[in-house]
């Protein structure tokens, strides 16, 4: 059961990175429409406040990705101390997230609304709310 919880969430985040990862990326989460958005929309942010890039922004077409890759190949070990670090990323990329709604064109709003469901879903998995429950596909 373990280890298909561990490929269940290896696979949500690499899809999520990608997602994110170029123009195309939003078509994997049914919206193709988007491609044309996507240098302006990942341009660049001002960074949150909570976070350490606050004030000195960030370029979520590098950073978000690479955060959702790391939770890719950190899901297929195991270990609680693991589970703690990739927490506290989780957490991260959720304030992440509520921040680029805001920097983001109100036509993302599905994009990053896929992606927070997939990363609170895993949160509850992480803080052991939800011990059976693999992430959804999308």
């Amino acid at each position: 059961m373990e280890v298909e919880i561990r490929r269940a969430r290896h696979a949500a985040y690499l899809r999520l990175a990608a997602a994110h990862a170029g123009p195309l990326g939003p078509a994997l989460l049914g919206h193709p429409e988007l491609a044309p958005l996507y240098s302006q929309a990942y341009a660049a942010c001002r960074g949150a406040k909570e976070l350490p890039c606050a004030g000195v922004g960030g370029e979520p077409r590098a950073c978000v990705v690479r955060r959702l890759e790391h939770l890719a190949y950190s899901a297929l070990r195991g270990g609680k101390r693991r589970r703690e670090q990739e927490k506290a990323m989780v957490e991260g990329l959720l304030l992440c997230l509520g921040h680029l709604a805001q920097e983001f064109p109100p036509e993302f709003a599905p994009i990053l609304e896929a992606t927070r469901r997939v990363l609170e879903k895993d949160l509850q998995y992480l803080k052991g709310l939800s011990p059976d429950g693999p992430l959804p596909a999308s």
